[in-house]
């Protein structure tokens, strides 16, 4: 029996992230799809589906914008925001928009252990 491999999208548009998370992922149960911009990211919901979707800060739109436009493009799985620096968000809005957590961009071993959590694989002891 084949192991459920989870199904993530990373848009964004800083390489080291994209790298350091590719790298993290890669063995374990997440299957990572990468891409630089939302446009290409609004293409592949459309004709994939993904357990969840790890969303970076672009600077020029906010996060809440960008969750609420790939939801309208299809998206349906919870949605992890990705902060360069961290800052206050208005939980309930995010919460009713399918943001489970807000994360620091730069700790890919605690955004890996909520996309687990959040795919409902089980974590190692």
């Amino acid at each position: 029996m084949r192991e459920h491999k989870c199904k993530a999208l990373i848009p964004d548009s800083d390489p080291d992230t994209l790298i350091a998370l590719q790298r993290t992922f890669e063995n374990g149960s997440v299957d990572t799809t990468i891409t630089w911009d939302n446009g290409k990211a609004r293409n592949l919901i459309r004709s994939m589906q993904f357990d969840v979707m790890l969303i970076g800060d672009p600077p020029e739109i906010s996060a809440e914008n960008t969750v609420r436009n790939f939801r309208v493009h299809g998206a349906s799985g919870p949605c992890l925001i990705l902060r360069t620096i961290a800052q206050e968000m208005t939980a309930e809005r995010l919460q009713r928009l399918g943001v489970v957590a807000v994360l620091p961009k730069r700790d890919p071993g605690k955004i890996f252990e909520e996309v687990q959590g959040s795919c409902g694989l089980k974590t190692a002891s």
